[in-house]
């Protein structure tokens, strides 16, 4: 087949699609039987090299698809009974332009060629394994429509070495470590690739074309390989852990901590693993980044966790944003109130321990996705201490069982699937304390469809899902009144809120029509969430009780021209409403991404807010105006091939308001991002970024407001300005032995001033809205008071000043394959202050604080049986 004859003028994008599809390339694997095993170090100069042939013939992706690559390729394909082999010769005719840097596992970086193998043939999935030119592994999971998962790391050899004509890439992939059905003959989808990173070009060795709707199902084929292994395998790993931890109240020496805990894989069938984990430590993982929140809704984090990282592409059931699985509800800390029940409760404990976990994952030849997941934390304690000083042991999270099951079953060779998923949240044991605030039992369960039309260019996304929680009735209430629901919103006619109540449910739905491939492209969808639903002692959701819509449409050029490499223009609208029909979101926006020819990103979005409704804002006051607002992005990057690289992303908000007799003007909110990357050698990498915003805006919600005859809302202005800095630096001894450090310094302080009261909160005059109020301040109690009606209001001062510092300093080597060494140094310190300082004397607080240190011994040993 001749890639120049499908790219004729007269060929329509669906044409060339079809061709590739009925014309793949094939690859027929050698078996090398019972010939000795190489040493993969990059050199073919073991005697299997010398069997198979080479092919050739690799086709740019990008930039500039379907004409030859710039530099010549070659890949063979060889097996045995237990391992897949492979080798790519890159020619390279600059060698002194070679990217062969060091990187992180996992990292795309540098010059790389990887090999993909959909050895299920589902077109949809596959196992990628890459090379850096460097030696450095990644790999990843396709998990269809360019999905990727980098968290997947498999057991495998890898190894490269350079000339002045080429480098050269050597694998040796056990079989155990991928999934196929056992049957004596294997077709395999194969994808073989190279990046040649000083031309930011990919050359593959079965064309994809950059615009098509997927990959996959575009892949080659790699055929030949007979009576293999059962790819089922049992590994272990188990570890030891030594730590001292030394914190502000500890000792001048500490006790020592020691623990233990082992990893287990389990290949059930051909088909199917069971991953076992007891006990399991994340004490090398890295910290979270320092937030602070002033908003009603929860902070998400990323999962950083080893044990649910791996496979969580089975568990993936997305309905914008919001997930009945949030592994993070996994020995996340104790959410427990400050003050409860007449006591003061400190010294909560930072997590909560899971003392065992147990995974099941896996496909059948016939396209039926199994995964079911299942957690068991222990019951936690934190102090309290009473009005008369006495201290003593609280709950704050009874025993808990954490349990998720996925199931996806496809039809028509993937352009249909269908799925389901189930969630349950078990509390038992709990003391008076977690039973009045948490539900004894929070249940979940949804289904979905993807279907799939004209070679993928068309996708229909359906999903369903419904939740119901039971507790007592002090938790059901809390959960009414939290919010995800507010139910007691003095306008919201049509939620009522029942003290009496034993369980809260609600359902929601998405539905989603695309186009996927070709240079225009479109998105529309529908969907809602019911004022009950909450998926939170589970899974994840921002905001219930709303119904939206979300339209774009997109033109995408990935031909280069005379100014830019590629471009991506789309325009985007959207509306949200809640069921009482009050409009909480109304936007139009632009946004415009490229690539200039100087391998420069150049980025910028224009948004336009119309006036809406904020249900939230007031924490179960009235809905509150949101006046018209706009915001305005740029974002440059330069080359990240050069040694000295870097970024600066600039985004203005102006809330644009219209003075009045109010005297409120203008307010706005500016955010400036720089980052810089420096490899001055090629085993060292050394990163910069930081960032500061200055917020100005006039109806911020000011807390705990107390002591008035009727419920009354306050909000302020609001001065904050935030600094926060983060620096990597990474020293790579050799891929499989490096020393990297993590630092973030975090810097917030606000200011509030000219407090208003909420009058009539929907109100479009601002006269109307907010209503001037009489404060005085006594500094004494730090507290504002103001009249009201024939008593008196307060509230404390809600100015504030927050620093925060986490570091860590990891030492990780990799002595044997699959095992791992860390010594790790953890430093964290934290300051509050009720009180407004400009950001310099807040950093400048930072030195005095007292910070808590953990150095941990860590080792691990992978062996399989």
């Amino acid at each position: 087949m001749i890639i120049g004859t499908l790219l004729s003028p007269g060929n329509s994008r669906a044409q060339v699609i079809d061709s590739l599809l009925r014309n793949k390339r094939v690859y027929t694997a050698v078996d090398i039987g019972e010939s000795a095993l190489p040493r993969i170090d990059g050199i073919l100069d073991d005697s299997i090299w010398s069997l198979g042939d080479w092919q050739g013939d690799f086709t740019q992706q990008q930039p500039n698809g379907g004409k030859p690559g710039t530099e010549k390729t070659f890949v063979k394909v060889l097996y045995d009974h237990s391992n897949l082999y492979a080798a790519v010769i890159c020619m390279n005719s600059t060698p002194g332009l070679l990217r062969d840097i060091f990187d992180r596992r996992d990292v795309l970086n540098g010059d790389m060629t990887g090999i993909a193998l959909d050895s299920y043939y589902d077109k949809r999935t596959a196992f990628e394994f890459t090379l850096s030119a460097a030696g450095q592994k990644i790999d990843n999971k396709h998990l269809g429509d360019y999905l990727w998962d980098f968290n997947w790391d498999a057991v495998w050899e890898g190894a490269t070495s350079t000339s002045d004509s080429a480098w050269t890439a050597e694998f040796r992939i056990p079989f155990s470590q991928i999934r196929y059905a056992n049957k004596a003959e294997h077709t395999w989808g194969m994808h073989v690739w190279r990046w040649i990173s000083r031309r930011q070009e990919e050359d593959q060795w079965q064309w994809i074309p950059l615009d098509a709707p997927a990959m996959v199902y575009l892949f080659g084929e790699l055929t030949g390989i007979r009576n293999i292994r059962t790819s089922r395998q049992v590994e272990l790993l188990p570890y030891a852990l030594a730590s001292l931890e030394k914190g502000p109240a500890s000792g001048v020496f500490p006790d020592p901590g020691l623990n233990a805990g082992i990893d287990a894989k389990i290949g059930i069938s051909s088909d199917y693993t069971v991953d076992l984990s007891v006990n399991p430590d994340f004490g090398q993982v890295e910290a979270d980044p320092s937030v602070l929140n002033l908003t009603s809704f929860e902070t998400f984090y990323e999962e950083k966790r080893p044990l649910f990282l791996e496979g969580t592409e089975i568990f993936d059931f997305e309905l914008d944003g919001d997930i009945p699985y949030y592994s993070r509800r996994i020995g996340s800390a104790p959410a427990f109130p400050a003050e409860f029940d007449g006591m003061s409760v400190k010294e909560l404990p930072d997590r909560t321990t899971i003392l065992g976990a147990v995974k099941l994952t896996g496909k059948s030849p016939g396209g039926l996705s199994l995964g079911f997941i299942d957690g068991l934390a222990a019951a936690e304690y934190g102090k309290a201490a009473g009005d008369s000083g006495e201290t003593g042991r609280i709950q704050v999270v009874p025993m808990s069982n954490f349990a998720t099951a996925r199931i996806k079953k496809e039809f028509d060779q993937g352009n249909r699937i269908l799925g389901g998923v189930l969630t349950l949240v078990d509390r038992f044991d709990a003391g008076k304390e977690t039973a009045s605030l948490l539900p004894s039992t929070a249940f979940s369960g949804g289904m979905d469809l993807l279907q799939y039309w004209q070679n993928k260019n068309y996708l229909l996304e359906a999903k369903g899902i419904a939740g119901l929680m039971e507790g007592s009735r002090e938790a059901i209430l809390k959960k009414q009144l939290s919010h995800n629901h507010l139910f007691q919103r003095p306008d919201a006619d049509y939620l009522e809120v029942d003290s009496l109540r034993t369980s809260l449910g609600g359902h929601g739905a998405l539905i989603r029509f695309s186009k996927l491939g070709g240079s225009w492209n479109f998105s529309v969808t529908g969907q809602y969430r019911s004022p009950g639903l909450n998926l939170n002692d589970m899974g994840y959701i921002r905001e219930a009780d709303l119904i939206g819509q979300h339209a774009e449409i997109s033109y995408r050029r990935i031909t280069p021209g005379r100014w830019f490499r590629n471009f991506t223009l789309r325009l985007i609208q959207e509306s949200f409403w809640t069921f009482g029909g009050e409009n909480t979101r109304n936007l139009a926006g632009i946004r415009f991404n490229s690539k200039n020819n100087a391998l420069w990103t150049l980025n910028g979005s224009y948004t336009r807010y119309f006036a809406s409704l904020d249900i939230r804002e007031l924490r179960g006051g009235p809905a509150l105006r949101i006046d018209p607002w706009y915001s305005l992005s740029a974002y440059a990057a330069t080359n990240n091939t050069k040694i000295l690289s870097g970024s600066l992303s600039l985004l203005h908000t102006g809330y644009g308001l219209q003075e009045r007799g109010t005297g409120i003007g203008g307010k706005h909110q500016e955010y400036l991002e720089a980052g810089t990357t420096w490899r001055p050698v090629r085993k060292l990498k050394l990163s910069l970024y930081s960032s500061l915003e200055w917020r100005e805006y006039y109806q911020q919600y000011v807390p705990d407001v107390s002591g008035t005859e009727s419920k009354v809302s306050v909000v302020g202005e609001i001065d904050q300005r935030t600094l926060d800095l983060t620096f990597r630096g990474e020293f790579f001894f050799s891929p499989e032995m490096s020393l990297q450090y993590y630092g973030s310094p975090y810097f917030s302080s606000g200011g509030y001033g000219d407090f208003r009261k909420v009058s009539r909160a929907s109100a479009a005059d601002m006269d109307l809205r907010l209503l001037e109020l009489p404060v005085s301040y006594d500094p004494q109690e730090a507290r504002y008071t103001f009249p009201d009606g024939t008593g008196t209001g307060s509230f404390p001062d809600p100015d504030f000043s927050f620093s925060q510092f986490r570091s860590n300093l990891v030492f990780r080597w990799e002595y044997k394959l699959g095992s791992t060494l860390y010594l790790v140094w953890s430093h964290e310190r934290t300051g509050w202050n009720n009180a407004y300082r400009p950001l310099a004397d807040t950093a400048g607080d930072l030195f005095d604080l007292r910070g808590s240190n953990i150095f941990i011994l860590k080792f691990n040993y992978w062996f399989s049986l």
